[in-house]
């Protein structure tokens, strides 16, 4: 019986390793930004990539497909509404199409001002991260200013 509960609890903790989701872009960005002054982008990702475009808040769909013409059949019906004040879009480019994309929220980390775009190659998407303090709690996001390359 000892033996059973034994295997039992080893297939229930591969399972959940096994099925657990793998930390987004976004958060492996915030947990870097809440231990580090630097973030390099290209090792946060686990895949490759050549480009990516950061586009801030209220990025129209126009302006978002059209930095990604070509390179994003679905872009129209991915983000019709463009990008909500609350987010960045992160979209990572590989040999001319775009391999990842993700909302980023402006808690994990502000990249630029308000419909900002940044096309970075992963030598220059490094970034310093300074602590933002505001609001009643007197903490805010992290903004994280380009380190020039």
């Amino acid at each position: 019986m000892r033996r059973l509960f034994y295997f039992v609890g080893l297939v229930v903790v591969a399972a959940a390793l096994g099925c657990s989701p793998k930390a987004s872009v976004s958060d492996r960005i915030a947990a870097e930004a809440s231990k580090s002054k630097t973030i390099d982008l290209a090792k946060l990702t686990q895949f490759s990539w050549d480009r990516v475009v950061v586009f801030g808040p209220y990025a129209s769909s126009e302006r978002i497909c059209a930095a990604l013409s070509g390179s994003w059949t679905q872009c129209a019906s991915t983000y019709p509404q463009g990008v909500g004040e609350g987010s960045y879009l992160l979209a990572f480019v590989r040999e001319g199409a775009v391999v990842h994309h993700e909302l980023h929220p402006r808690a994990n980390g502000h990249f630029c001002s308000n419909s900002c775009m940044l096309q970075l190659t992963p030598q220059e998407a490094r970034f310093h991260v300074q602590s933002a303090a505001f609001g009643a709690s007197g903490s805010g996001p992290n903004r994280l200013s380009q380190i020039a390359p």
